[in-house]
Formats: C-alpha cells, structure tokens, sequence
C-alpha cells in the first residue's frame, strides 16, 4: 500500500521548507528553478505534480512564499524595488501588471486652423 496523501503533502513541504531555509540563510531569492534542482524534478514532472492533488496544495504555497519574499524585499529594501517588480511580472511568480491597460492607444490630437502663412488669405 503507497503513502498517504498526508503523508506525501507532510514530506513535499520538508523538502521545500528545506530549501527555502537555505536560501534565507544565504540572503537568496528561492527561486523556481532551485527548488526544482532541490527537489530533484525536471520542469516536466514539475508541471506533472501541479496538476497532481497530492502535490498542488505545497506546490502552490511555495509559489506564494516566492511571491511574498519578492513583494517584502520590493517595499523595504532600497535599490531592490524594479528587479522584483520585474520578477514578480513573470507568470511563475504571481504574473503581476504595472496597471490594468484600457486596450487601446490614447492620441491627443491638436489642430490649428487659422495659424500660420496663408492663414489670412
């Protein structure tokens, strides 16, 4: 009989836990592609596991846990503000907008009759 699914969720968050704490200790952002290096998981078994219920709900929270490492360093460390911005902007770690776009072009269009040679003619 396999592990339960407690069990798996219990020893995934260890392995994550684990790493998360090393890279605190080393001052380093926890990238996406470290913990798959840490866990040992090629993007594709990576992306297996996201859609795995076993695995999704820790997948998930480390996501979040890069999310909030980015967004914490971007508001209370100097200089760090638009290299996290930038990284938050990417899908993986919360695909975030600098604002919400109208869907179109605004133009401003100034037109001036009456102005310039040959005006008065």
């Amino acid at each position: 009989m396999g592990r339960s699914k407690r069990e798996i969720a219990l020893d995934l968050r260890e392995k994550i836990d684990g790493y998360f704490a090393e890279r605190e200790a080393q001052g380093r952002f926890p990238t996406e592609a470290g913990l798959l290096l840490k866990l040992g998981l090629s993007e594709e078994e990576y992306a297996r596991r996201l859609g795995d219920a076993r695995y999704r709900p820790e997948l998930e929270r480390a996501r979040l846990r890069r999310m909030d490492w980015l967004e914490n360093q971007m508001v209370t460390e100097s200089g760090r503000a638009t290299g996290c911005m930038n990284a938050l902007k990417q899908e993986k770690n919360g695909g975030y907008a600098d604002k919400a776009g109208t869907g179109g072009e605004k133009r401003l269009i100034i037109r001036l009759e009456g102005v310039g040679s040959g005006a008065a003619e």
